[in-house]
């Protein structure tokens, strides 16, 4: 008889490292990599793996997220049972009518949910993790080691490894220690520079679940947490098992292709994780059709590039180009220069303006003659013309949110604006040159009404 497994996603993060691109969004809902959200991943890895009944817990600044569930995840069918992506918000659903004290707590509150489905496993996996993993391997991992849980794992940096759940096992991967974020961290046996971390992602007998998280509900001075609190109290039984997510292999994986998962929590590494995806060969493959990452899929033209005067009436080139960057539907780069960036759908940037090594997000609109470098530019915003962003870092400080990088560099973040449909705001005629008075649309430019 088939395994029945319930995914348990928790998504209710708040993110406030990220912020302002988490001001009015939780973590797992913010844009990634020209066309995705961070959500995207972990839903991915659960409908490729056979995993079709999944439960999105939201709690922090979920409209977002639950627009994007609803709209781009909508797999339920009335012809296969227990075929469905639905998100549930938070109801202070016990009787003291609280919000999530914890991860444990966050799936005590929706007990309900496991005790109709009746599932032999659930699979408690975060939401805000970028990375591809076939789960049905841990799930028959943990089906081998008759283990009542089961914690994915992997070998993080020694000096990074206090932000971290720190495992220690046997040679059977059965967990012999537990710490959650130690100021300490044990490191390996075989490598003292590398410590063992837990992913945050679980696999419980459903059974054995439910029983553990009413005690822990019950239990005075519990943080209700699974690090901290449910992890750690199963070490003892002899039946926590660490599975190793460097053993999982992704079908259409090249054979040298290593493992990949980041935490893209900060906005460094947020820019970091994105900005690797430009590379000739990518740590992070976004191009095996054998294991897609599924999104929302907007009805948009493609992505087009105007203009290629060397030299113009002014003396100055007008090439619409894009070198090294990834450029997503219903873009138009109108005689402008984009290099190492990636622009998210429906972008706009206009004439003689150049963007390197930046992240625009839907709906940007970038002004003439403007040069934008390190940039994160959230949706719905219009730069004007002739604005310089990234280079003069006190500057950018005085009105963007300012993040420093390597070698002297920095990254400003400008937040999401609120208007929804920018490009229709802006006046219908663009002019090239402040003193000229000619129009960049001319009846002689064949581009007139876009461009």
């Amino acid at each position: 008889m088939r395994t029945s497994v319930l995914g348990m996603i928790l998504a209710g993060g708040e993110g406030t490292r990220l912020a302002p691109l988490t001001d009015q969004r939780a973590k797992p809902a913010v844009p990634f990599g020209g066309k995705y959200r961070v959500i995207d991943f972990v839903l991915s890895n659960f409908v490729n793996s056979g995993i079709n009944s999944i439960f999105v817990l939201t709690q922090f600044k979920s409209q977002s997220l639950m627009e994007h569930i609803i709209n781009g995840w909508n797999i339920s069918s009335t012809q296969v049972r227990g075929s469905f992506i639905i998100p549930v918000p938070a109801q202070m659903q016990t009787t003291d009518r609280t919000w999530y004290r914890g991860t444990a707590d966050a799936i005590y509150q929706n007990a309900s949910l496991i005790e109709d489905f009746k599932p032999d496993l659930v699979a408690v996996f975060g939401g805000d993790h970028i990375y591809k993993m076939d789960i049905s391997q841990m799930v028959d991992f943990h089906a081998c080691h008759n283990a009542i849980a089961t914690v994915a794992a992997i070998p993080v940096p020694i000096q990074e490894a206090s932000q971290f759940g720190i495992i220690q096992v046997d040679k059977d991967w059965r967990i012999i220690g537990f710490q959650e974020k130690p100021k300490d961290p044990t490191p390996l046996p075989n490598d003292k520079n590398m410590a063992l971390a837990s992913m945050g992602n679980y696999i419980f007998n459903a059974n054995d679940m439910l029983s553990l998280l009413k005690n822990d509900y019950d239990k005075k001075g519990s943080s209700h947490d699974f690090g901290k609190d449910i992890i750690p109290s199963l070490v003892d039984t002899k039946r926590l098992y660490a599975y190793n997510f460097y053993a999982n292999k992704i079908p259409g994986q090249a054979i040298n292709e290593k493992p990949y998962w980041r935490d893209v929590g900060t906005l460094k590494a947020f820019f970091e994780a994105n900005m690797d995806l430009r590379s000739t060969q990518p740590q992070l493959d976004l191009y095996n059709d054998k294991w897609p990452i599924y999104n929302y899929h907007f009805s948009l033209p493609p992505a087009k590039f105007v203009h290629n005067e060397d030299v113009d009436t002014y003396g100055l080139p007008r090439i619409g180009k894009a070198i090294n960057s990834i450029v997503c539907d219903g873009c138009i780069v109108s005689g402008s220069t984009v290099t190492n960036s990636i622009l998210f759908n429906s972008v706009f940037v206009h004439s003689y303006a150049t963007v390197h090594n930046s992240i625009l997000l839907n709906d940007v609109d970038i002004g003439e003659h403007s040069r934008i470098r390190n940039a994160i530019i959230d949706k719905h915003n219009i730069i004007p013309r002739n604005t310089t962003i990234g280079y003069d870092r006190e500057e950018d400080a005085k009105h963007y949110h300012v993040v420093d990088l390597d070698n002297g560099q920095w990254l400003t973040v400008i937040p999401k604006a609120r208007h929804s449909n920018p490009l229709q705001e802006l006046p219908k005629v663009l002019f090239t040159h402040e003193a000229s008075g000619e129009a960049e649309g001319t009846p002689a430019d064949p581009e007139t009404k876009q461009e």
